[in-house]
C-alpha cells in the first residue's frame, strides 16, 4: 500500500451477528461462522467486532462468570487471522418490536430491581426502563456488596 494511503487508512471492523452466541450462552454456529470469516478475511477486512452480553456471561448469578461461548468465537476469530474488538455490552440487547434476539441483564439484576425500582432509568411519566441500570446507582452497593460499576 502506498505510503500516503496508509497514513490515512482506516481499519474496517464488522459486527458479528448478535445471535452468534444464543440466547442460553452456547456456541452453535462455529462451521458458518468459520464460512464467515473467511470471507471476511478474503475480502481484506481487519477484525470483527462482538457483543459480550452482560446477560449472558454472569447471567447465572452475581460473581459467576461463564466465557465458555465467548472464548471458541474467540480462538475461530485468531485463527482467521482478523483482530477482535470485544464490546462489554451491560444493557439489554433486543426485545424491542422486530428484533430477533434478547438477551436481558442478568436475572439477579432484575430480582434486586424488584424491590427498588429505581435501579432503573425511569421517564418523567414514571415508566421504567429495565434494558440498563441508571447511573443513580453507579456507586451504591445494592448489588450482592457490590456497586453498579463493579457488577458491570
Amino acid at each position: 500500500m502506498p505510503a500516503n494511503l496508509l497514513a490515512n487508512y482506516v481499519q474496517v471492523y464488522v459486527m458479528l451477528p448478535l445471535d452468534v452466541i444464543t440466547v442460553n450462552n452456547t456456541f452453535e454456529k462455529e462451521d458458518e461462522t468459520r464460512e464467515q470469516l473467511k470471507k471476511l478475511t478474503e475480502a481484506g477486512v481487519d477484525g470483527v467486532m462482538i457483543d459480550v452480553w452482560w446477560g449472558l456471561v454472569e447471567g447465572k448469578a452475581p460473581g459467576v462468570y461463564d466465557w465458555t461461548a465467548y472464548k471458541q468465537v474467540f480462538k475461530l476469530v485468531q485463527e482467521a487471522g482478523l483482530k477482535l474488538q470485544a464490546i462489554m455490552s451491560c444493557h439489554q440487547c433486543g426485545g424491542n418490536v422486530g428484533d430477533v434476539v434478547n438477551i436481558p441483564i442478568p436475572q439477579w439484576v432484575r430480582d434486586v430491581g424488584e424491590g427498588n425500582p429505581d435501579i432503573f432509568y425511569t421517564n418523567r411519566r414514571g415508566m421504567r426502563n429495565i434494558e440498563y441500570l441508571t447511573l443513580g446507582v453507579d456507586d451504591q452497593p445494592l448489588f450482592q456488596g457490590r456497586t453498579a460499576i463493579q457488577v458491570s
